[in-house]
Parts: structure tokens; sequence; C-alpha cells
């Protein structure tokens, strides 16, 4: 009557260590924040304007499902919209100022599906489709994905987007009286470092790979 109870436990024992170590195999990734770098450029009918995000020093971890990098949906990427900064000061207040920080304090990018276009055995290019979420307002987008491995257990993903401060319905900046005014178009530039836990192959594009 002893061996059934023990066949049970010894079957659940079974289940967790390969629950366990099929979690532990998994691989994934996390940002570099001191190597990276999220730029926003704009222009106004007197000069240029260039804000950048001051990167959180702890980020989290994402996971990489089945090792594929097409696998990779529904991941939340938010930043403090306070993390925004200019080397000028006005500038930088003017910006968090029509961004409404105060009732939305977060600047969020939602990735939803990544399409590998093309790949060599270090680099390859991606289209990653998402929304963006600022001022409480969403706008869907295609980014362009530039990726290069670097070494085994690193990545770094680079491009730039055109947008309109009016995607998110923001009041054009503007300074003396109407003097100096904002554009309504800006680029956004990134290069994000990525370190991996595992070691990262060209498996992970190759069975993305879109026609």
């Amino acid at each position: 009557m002893l061996l059934m109870p023990f066949r049970r436990v010894y079957l659940v024992i079974v289940s967790l260590i390969f629950i366990c170590n099929t979690s532990i195999a998994q691989n994934s990734i996390h940002l570099l924040p001191k190597s990276s770098s999220i730029r926003v450029f704009g222009t106004s009918n007197v000069y240029d304007w260039e804000l950048y995000v001051e990167l959180q020093k702890k980020t989290p971890n994402y996971k990489i499902p089945n090792n594929s990098i097409k696998d990779l949906k529904n991941i939340l990427f938010k930043i403090d919209g306070h993390k925004l900064k200019s080397k000028e000061n006005a500038m930088e207040k003017m910006a968090h100022k029509k961004l409404n920080l105060s009732s939305f304090p977060h600047i969020s990018f939602l990735l939803k599906e990544i399409t590998i276009k093309n790949y060599k055995t270090t680099s390859f290019n991606a289209l990653a489709i998402g929304t963006f979420l600022v001022s409480g307002q969403q706008k869907d987008v295609i980014l362009p994905i530039n990726g290069n491995f670097i070494g085994n257990k690193k990545m770094n993903l680079t491009g730039h987007i055109d947008l309109k401060l009016s995607d998110f319905k923001i009041d054009l900046p503007s300074a003396f009286f109407g003097l100096v005014s904002a554009d309504d178009e800006i680029k956004i530039l990134y290069s994000l470092d990525f370190a991996s836990k595992k070691k990262l192959t060209e498996d992970m594009l190759s069975f993305n790979l879109t026609p």
C-alpha cells in the first residue's frame, strides 16, 4: 500500500526537476544601459533640438522562448518620462510639460511581433511590430532593426523611426510668445546593447526567416 504513494511522489519530483531544468536552459537577454542610447531629434523655425533618455541602471530580463527571436512577443519596454533629458534645462522642462508627465509618467513600447528579413552569421535585419504609448495616446508602428552579434553573448540593435508629435496629440512646443516654434516631425534613434544568458547563434535567426 505504501508503494503507490511513493511512486506518485517520485513522479512529482521528476516532473519538477524537468520543469526547473527547462526553465534554467531557456535563454534570456537584458539591456546594458552604459553602452546603450535612445535619442530624440527635432527642429524648429530657429534651431534644432535633441533629447536623450537616461537609462536606468537595473534592467529586467527578457526571455527568448525556444531560443528563437520570432517568439519574442508581448514584451513591454518602459521608461520613466522624467528620464527624458536635455542639455538645455528650459527644453527639458518644456518637454516634460508637453508630455503631461504628471498624468502619464511613463513612455512605453509594446513589442507584438518580430519578423527577420535577412540574416548572416553574426548580423540580421528585422522589423519590430508594436505600439508606442506616449502621453496616454497609442500609435502602432513598424520599427526597423539592424542587429549584430558581438562575441558570444552580446547583441547590438540599432535603427531609427520618424514620428510626429501630433501622432500623440502633443501640442507643439513654443517659446518667446510663439516666436520660436517646434516642427511636428521628430526622429527617434536608438542603439541598444543586450547581454545574453546563453551563447547567441545563427539558429536564433534561421527559424524566423520570412520569404
